[in-house]
Protein backbone atom coordinates (compact mmCIF):
# COMPACT_ATOMS: atom_id res chain seq x y z
CA UNK A 1 0.00 0.00 0.00
CA UNK A 2 1.44 3.36 -1.02
CA UNK A 3 1.84 6.15 1.49
CA UNK A 4 0.46 9.52 0.48
CA UNK A 5 2.75 12.41 1.53
CA UNK A 6 1.14 15.03 3.79
CA UNK A 7 0.21 18.42 2.46
CA UNK A 8 2.50 21.29 3.51
CA UNK A 9 -0.01 22.48 6.11
CA UNK A 10 -0.31 18.97 7.56
CA UNK A 11 3.46 18.61 7.53
CA UNK A 12 3.81 21.91 9.39
CA UNK A 13 1.36 20.75 12.05
CA UNK A 14 3.06 17.36 12.39
CA UNK A 15 6.44 19.01 12.76
CA UNK A 16 5.08 21.45 15.31
CA UNK A 17 3.72 18.61 17.43
CA UNK A 18 6.72 16.25 17.20
CA UNK A 19 9.92 16.62 19.18
CA UNK A 20 12.79 14.38 20.02
CA UNK A 21 12.00 12.22 23.03
CA UNK A 22 15.64 11.46 23.75
CA UNK A 23 16.43 13.74 26.69
CA UNK A 24 19.89 12.29 27.24
CA UNK A 25 21.43 15.10 25.22
CA UNK A 26 20.19 17.94 27.40
CA UNK A 27 21.40 19.22 30.75
CA UNK A 28 18.58 19.92 33.23
CA UNK A 29 18.55 22.75 35.71
CA UNK A 30 16.79 22.57 39.06
CA UNK A 31 13.19 21.43 38.77
CA UNK A 32 10.45 24.00 39.13
CA UNK A 33 6.97 23.59 40.59
CA UNK A 34 5.09 25.36 37.83
CA UNK A 35 4.19 23.63 34.58
CA UNK A 36 6.31 25.32 31.90
CA UNK A 37 4.63 26.94 28.92
CA UNK A 38 7.30 25.36 26.71
CA UNK A 39 5.88 21.93 27.45
CA UNK A 40 2.34 23.25 27.01
CA UNK A 41 2.98 24.77 23.60
CA UNK A 42 6.01 23.10 22.11
CA UNK A 43 6.30 19.66 23.67
CA UNK A 44 2.69 18.62 24.25
CA UNK A 45 2.27 15.35 26.08
CA UNK A 46 -0.24 12.62 25.43
CA UNK A 47 -3.71 14.07 25.88
CA UNK A 48 -6.54 11.68 26.78
CA UNK A 49 -9.79 13.20 25.62
CA UNK A 50 -12.78 12.23 27.74
CA UNK A 51 -15.09 12.32 24.73
CA UNK A 52 -13.13 9.55 23.00
CA UNK A 53 -13.45 7.39 26.09
CA UNK A 54 -17.17 8.12 26.13
CA UNK A 55 -17.53 6.89 22.55
CA UNK A 56 -15.69 3.67 23.40
CA UNK A 57 -17.90 3.14 26.42
CA UNK A 58 -21.03 3.64 24.34
CA UNK A 59 -19.89 0.97 21.88
CA UNK A 60 -19.11 -1.44 24.71
CA UNK A 61 -22.36 -0.77 26.52
CA UNK A 62 -24.35 -1.46 23.38
CA UNK A 63 -23.32 -5.07 23.67
CA UNK A 64 -23.12 -5.48 27.43
CA UNK A 65 -25.68 -3.44 29.35
CA UNK A 66 -29.23 -4.17 30.41
CA UNK A 67 -30.76 -7.67 30.29
CA UNK A 68 -29.31 -11.04 29.38
CA UNK A 69 -29.65 -10.32 25.65
CA UNK A 70 -27.27 -7.39 25.99
CA UNK A 71 -29.87 -4.68 25.31
CA UNK A 72 -31.46 -2.18 27.64
CA UNK A 73 -34.82 -2.88 29.21
CA UNK A 74 -36.60 -1.47 26.15
CA UNK A 75 -34.56 -3.67 23.81
CA UNK A 76 -33.48 -0.64 21.70
CA UNK A 77 -29.94 0.78 21.52
CA UNK A 78 -29.53 4.33 22.78
CA UNK A 79 -28.57 6.04 19.52
CA UNK A 80 -29.22 9.47 21.06
CA UNK A 81 -26.47 8.86 23.60
CA UNK A 82 -24.14 7.70 20.81
CA UNK A 83 -24.82 10.80 18.75
CA UNK A 84 -24.21 13.05 21.74
CA UNK A 85 -20.90 11.32 22.45
CA UNK A 86 -19.81 11.64 18.82
CA UNK A 87 -20.75 15.32 18.80
CA UNK A 88 -18.72 15.81 21.96
CA UNK A 89 -15.75 14.04 20.37
CA UNK A 90 -15.94 16.27 17.30
CA UNK A 91 -16.09 19.33 19.53
CA UNK A 92 -12.90 18.31 21.33
CA UNK A 93 -11.21 17.51 18.03
CA UNK A 94 -12.04 21.02 16.86
CA UNK A 95 -10.62 22.48 20.05
CA UNK A 96 -7.45 20.44 19.65
CA UNK A 97 -7.08 21.60 16.06
CA UNK A 98 -7.29 25.20 17.26
CA UNK A 99 -4.65 24.51 19.90
CA UNK A 100 -2.36 22.98 17.28
CA UNK A 101 -2.77 26.06 15.08
CA UNK A 102 -1.94 28.27 18.06
CA UNK A 103 1.17 26.18 18.77
CA UNK A 104 2.28 26.49 15.16
CA UNK A 105 1.77 30.26 15.13
CA UNK A 106 3.73 30.61 18.38
CA UNK A 107 6.66 28.65 16.98
CA UNK A 108 6.65 30.61 13.73
CA UNK A 109 6.71 33.90 15.67
CA UNK A 110 9.82 33.06 17.72
CA UNK A 111 12.59 33.86 15.19
CA UNK A 112 13.29 37.61 15.21
CA UNK A 113 14.90 37.76 11.74
CA UNK A 114 16.58 41.00 12.77
CA UNK A 115 19.43 41.85 10.35
CA UNK A 116 21.11 43.80 13.19
CA UNK A 117 21.10 40.78 15.52
CA UNK A 118 24.72 40.27 16.60
CA UNK A 119 23.87 36.90 18.18
CA UNK A 120 22.71 35.27 14.95
CA UNK A 121 24.33 33.80 11.86
CA UNK A 122 22.84 33.42 8.40
CA UNK A 123 20.52 35.46 6.24
CA UNK A 124 17.40 36.87 7.96
CA UNK A 125 15.26 35.57 5.09
CA UNK A 126 16.80 32.08 5.00
CA UNK A 127 14.12 29.45 4.31
CA UNK A 128 14.78 27.64 7.60
CA UNK A 129 15.02 29.57 10.84
CA UNK A 130 16.59 27.90 13.86
CA UNK A 131 16.83 29.00 17.49
CA UNK A 132 19.21 27.49 20.02
CA UNK A 133 18.48 27.96 23.73
CA UNK A 134 21.69 27.20 25.58
CA UNK A 135 23.84 27.83 28.65
CA UNK A 136 27.59 28.34 28.68
CA UNK A 137 27.92 25.98 31.68
CA UNK A 138 26.13 23.19 29.81
CA UNK A 139 28.29 20.27 28.68
CA UNK A 140 25.87 19.17 25.96
CA UNK A 141 25.77 22.73 24.62
CA UNK A 142 29.56 22.59 24.36
CA UNK A 143 29.34 19.25 22.58
CA UNK A 144 26.77 20.50 20.05
CA UNK A 145 28.60 23.77 19.44
CA UNK A 146 31.95 22.11 18.78
CA UNK A 147 30.71 19.07 16.82
CA UNK A 148 27.44 19.89 15.07
CA UNK A 149 27.50 23.66 14.55
CA UNK A 150 30.54 23.67 12.18
CA UNK A 151 28.80 21.13 9.94
CA UNK A 152 25.58 23.12 9.81
CA UNK A 153 27.50 26.33 9.14
CA UNK A 154 29.23 24.87 6.09
CA UNK A 155 26.31 22.88 4.72
CA UNK A 156 23.36 25.17 5.40
CA UNK A 157 24.20 28.60 6.87
CA UNK A 158 26.86 29.68 4.37
CA UNK A 159 24.77 28.65 1.31
CA UNK A 160 21.88 30.74 2.67
CA UNK A 161 19.56 27.87 3.58
CA UNK A 162 19.63 28.27 7.37
CA UNK A 163 19.75 31.04 9.95
CA UNK A 164 20.57 30.34 13.60
CA UNK A 165 19.67 32.69 16.45
CA UNK A 166 21.53 31.98 19.69
CA UNK A 167 19.67 32.65 22.93
CA UNK A 168 21.19 32.02 26.35
CA UNK A 169 18.67 30.53 28.80
CA UNK A 170 21.15 30.83 31.71
CA UNK A 171 19.47 28.02 33.61
CA UNK A 172 22.52 27.54 35.84
CA UNK A 173 22.55 31.00 37.33
CA UNK A 174 24.84 33.98 37.70
CA UNK A 175 28.02 32.50 36.21
CA UNK A 176 26.06 31.69 33.06
CA UNK A 177 24.82 35.28 32.95
CA UNK A 178 28.41 36.55 33.12
CA UNK A 179 29.37 34.37 30.17
CA UNK A 180 26.31 35.41 28.18
CA UNK A 181 27.10 39.09 28.68
CA UNK A 182 30.71 38.58 27.61
CA UNK A 183 29.64 36.71 24.47
CA UNK A 184 27.11 39.43 23.67
CA UNK A 185 29.79 42.09 24.17
CA UNK A 186 32.00 40.23 21.69
CA UNK A 187 29.03 40.11 19.35
CA UNK A 188 29.02 43.90 19.27
CA UNK A 189 32.33 43.61 17.42
CA UNK A 190 31.18 40.78 15.17
CA UNK A 191 32.99 38.08 17.11
CA UNK A 192 30.18 36.18 18.82
CA UNK A 193 30.93 32.80 17.24
CA UNK A 194 34.64 33.10 17.94
CA UNK A 195 34.00 34.05 21.56
CA UNK A 196 31.43 31.28 21.92
CA UNK A 197 34.00 28.74 20.76
CA UNK A 198 36.62 30.16 23.12
CA UNK A 199 34.26 29.62 26.06
CA UNK A 200 34.36 25.89 25.31
CA UNK A 201 38.12 25.13 25.50
CA UNK A 202 38.74 21.56 24.42
CA UNK A 203 35.03 21.17 23.75
CA UNK A 204 34.18 21.50 27.45
CA UNK A 205 32.46 24.33 29.36
CA UNK A 206 34.46 26.51 31.70
CA UNK A 207 33.67 26.32 35.43
CA UNK A 208 33.64 30.08 36.00
CA UNK A 209 33.78 33.27 33.98
CA UNK A 210 35.71 35.98 35.84
CA UNK A 211 35.97 39.31 34.06
CA UNK A 212 39.75 39.13 33.77
CA UNK A 213 39.43 35.84 31.90
CA UNK A 214 36.78 37.29 29.59
CA UNK A 215 39.05 40.25 28.84
CA UNK A 216 41.94 37.87 28.17
CA UNK A 217 39.83 36.00 25.61
CA UNK A 218 38.82 39.29 24.01
CA UNK A 219 42.48 40.25 23.67
CA UNK A 220 43.33 36.88 22.13
CA UNK A 221 40.57 37.39 19.56
CA UNK A 222 41.89 40.82 18.63
CA UNK A 223 38.91 42.76 19.97
CA UNK A 224 38.98 46.40 20.99
CA UNK A 225 39.38 45.68 24.70
CA UNK A 226 38.26 49.14 25.83
CA UNK A 227 35.02 48.81 23.90
CA UNK A 228 34.61 45.21 25.05
CA UNK A 229 34.86 46.26 28.70
CA UNK A 230 32.41 49.10 28.15
CA UNK A 231 29.90 46.81 26.45
CA UNK A 232 30.39 44.11 29.06
CA UNK A 233 29.23 46.48 31.78
CA UNK A 234 26.63 48.32 29.72
CA UNK A 235 22.93 48.48 30.48
CA UNK A 236 22.18 47.58 26.86
CA UNK A 237 23.96 44.22 27.06
CA UNK A 238 22.52 43.46 30.50
CA UNK A 239 18.99 44.11 29.23
CA UNK A 240 19.53 42.04 26.08
CA UNK A 241 20.76 39.03 28.05
CA UNK A 242 17.94 39.40 30.57
CA UNK A 243 15.38 39.63 27.77
CA UNK A 244 16.57 36.40 26.16
CA UNK A 245 16.71 34.66 29.53
CA UNK A 246 13.19 35.78 30.40
CA UNK A 247 11.83 34.64 27.06
CA UNK A 248 13.41 31.22 27.49
CA UNK A 249 11.90 30.95 30.96
CA UNK A 250 8.47 31.91 29.62
CA UNK A 251 8.77 29.08 27.10
CA UNK A 252 9.61 26.68 29.91
CA UNK A 253 13.24 26.02 28.99
CA UNK A 254 14.54 24.25 32.10
CA UNK A 255 17.27 22.18 30.46
CA UNK A 256 19.69 22.88 27.65
CA UNK A 257 20.24 22.77 24.80
CA UNK A 258 16.78 23.22 23.34
CA UNK A 259 16.14 24.07 19.69
CA UNK A 260 13.46 25.20 17.31
CA UNK A 261 14.29 24.00 13.79
CA UNK A 262 11.76 25.61 11.49
CA UNK A 263 8.52 24.45 13.08
CA UNK A 264 10.05 21.46 14.87
CA UNK A 265 11.02 21.63 18.56
CA UNK A 266 14.09 19.53 19.33
CA UNK A 267 15.33 18.58 22.79
CA UNK A 268 18.97 17.87 23.49
CA UNK A 269 22.22 17.61 21.55
CA UNK A 270 20.99 15.07 19.04
CA UNK A 271 23.49 13.62 16.53
CA UNK A 272 24.56 15.88 13.69
CA UNK A 273 22.84 13.60 11.18
CA UNK A 274 19.56 14.10 13.00
CA UNK A 275 19.82 17.88 12.73
CA UNK A 276 20.62 17.54 9.04
CA UNK A 277 17.48 15.43 8.63
CA UNK A 278 15.38 18.01 10.50
CA UNK A 279 16.69 20.83 8.31
CA UNK A 280 16.13 18.86 5.10
CA UNK A 281 12.59 18.16 6.26
CA UNK A 282 11.93 21.85 6.81
CA UNK A 283 13.48 22.79 3.47
CA UNK A 284 11.10 20.38 1.72
CA UNK A 285 8.12 21.86 3.55
CA UNK A 286 9.12 25.38 2.53
CA UNK A 287 9.59 24.27 -1.08
CA UNK A 288 6.14 22.69 -1.11
CA UNK A 289 4.62 25.88 0.24
CA UNK A 290 6.32 27.94 -2.47
CA UNK A 291 4.99 25.61 -5.14
CA UNK A 292 1.48 25.93 -3.75
CA UNK A 293 1.70 29.71 -3.69
CA UNK A 294 2.85 29.82 -7.32
CA UNK A 295 -0.01 27.64 -8.56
Amino acid sequence: MSHQPPTPSEAHQEAAQESSENAAGSTPAAATNSAPAWRTYLFPGIVIVAAIIAVVLVVVLRGGSGGANGNSGSGAPDYAAEDAAVDEQRKHQGERSSEEEAQLELIKSLPERNPEDTLAVGEPDAPVQMIMYSDFQCGFCALWTTKTLPVLMEKYVEPGKLRIEFREANVFGEESVKAARAAAAAGEQGKFLEFQKALYPGGEPMKSFPEEKMVEIAEDLGLDVKKFKADLGSKQIAELVAQHQQRAAQLGVTSTPMFIVGTRPVSGAQPTEQFEAFIEEQLKIEEQLKQQESE
